[in-house]
């Protein structure tokens, strides 16, 4: 719950950064983009509430795939509508944290997600059948 609540906490920084930049400099793939990727961290929320046994599947999907995407948007040069490079940019240090934090954060969400459906994965497998 706790590496939940950190992702959507930087999803929320990132997304208000983004408006005190001003939203007119991005192109809207990557606002839609961004919007998409925030509704889709917080879809697997009543998931994570309730412990539902889907709720590490979610998070790895949803979790890498926020990581792996902001990092092609932000990180990556220039290569489609859906880029928006930073390094191209004259950003401050606080757009650069929450960004890289919600990078971080969305990796460790995934990553959490994939560690329990291996863990699980294993329990599974070494139970004898019978």
């Amino acid at each position: 719950m706790a590496a939940h609540a950190a992702f959507l906490t930087t999803i929320l920084l990132h997304t208000l950064d983004h408006f005190r930049q001003g939203l007119d400099r991005l192109t809207p793939e990557v606002l839609w983009g961004g919007t998409f990727l925030a509704v889709l961290a917080v879809a697997p929320l009543p998931l994570t509430i309730r412990r539902h046994s889907q709720a590490p599947f979610a998070a790895a999907i949803v979790g890498l795939w926020t990581a792996v995407a902001v990092s092609a948007s932000h990180l990556a040069p220039h290569w489609s509508a859906f880029s928006d490079p930073y390094p191209s940019l004259s950003l401050d240090a606080y757009s650069w944290s929450v960004m890289l934090a919600e990078i971080v954060t969305a990796l460790i969400f995934g990553l959490l997600g994939v560690t329990e459906l291996r863990r699980r994965s294993a329990g599974t497998q070494a139970r004898p059948a019978g």
